[in-house]
């Protein structure tokens, strides 16, 4: 004859239980975990591939008139990563990320680009001259911030290139107006290059 025992049913029953709500939880952290590493960037930003998604659902939301997207390169970067190693420049490209994201609103948006020293921020609400101005004033706050690498102080300056949105325009289309804006931004280093057309 099998002795029932109705208390042990129970705690078994809240064992399983609790197995379950605790695995379905860990669960839970690791797929939101791994959507995170998705869309961010390792410098926790957004990443190249969700610049791609936001940039085309900013285009099509008819809510949003216009924008403005902003294309900054960091200044001879590849000098930091020559002469102390990536891992050691990389210190530097969190501190300018850092930075940054202090110096922009909540409702701007912040990208790296393609995985290198080059980020994106798209500024919605503003107009391309007040995007200029605020451009010219993180530039000048980056160049006049005390970076410091193994114990030494070292400067940075960033270039620009922005433009705005336009009816019916592509995303293909404002990347590359910026990359323009860029180019020539970069040839003079450490300044800012509109395209308004």
């Amino acid at each position: 004859m099998i002795n029932f025992n109705i208390y042990g049913l129970v705690i078994i029953l809240l064992s399983i239980s609790l197995g379950f709500v605790i695995s379905y939880w860990i669960f839970k952290r690791r797929v939101a975990s791994l959507k995170n590493l998705a869309f961010s960037d390792d410098l926790g930003i957004y990443n190249h591939r969700e610049l791609k998604s936001k940039l085309k659902s900013i285009l099509k939301n008819p809510s949003i008139k216009s924008f403005v997207f902003v294309l900054i390169d960091i200044d001879r970067f590849k000098n930091f990563n020559d002469n102390y190693g990536y891992d050691k420049a990389d210190i530097l490209l969190q501190e300018f990320v850092n930075i940054t994201k202090g110096f922009i609103r909540k409702s701007d948006l912040f990208f790296r680009y393609k995985n290198g020293d080059e980020f994106v921020i798209i500024f919605n609400n503003i107009g391309i001259k007040e995007a200029q101005e605020v451009g010219n004033r993180l530039r000048r706050v980056i160049a006049n911030n005390a970076f410091e690498l193994n114990n030494q102080q070292v400067n940075l300056t960033i270039s620009m290139g922005i433009t705005s949105s336009f009816k019916n325009d592509s995303a293909d289309n404002v990347r590359k107006r910026a990359e323009v804006a860029l180019q020539e931004a970069k040839q003079s280093k450490n300044t800012v290059v509109l395209i308004e057309e």
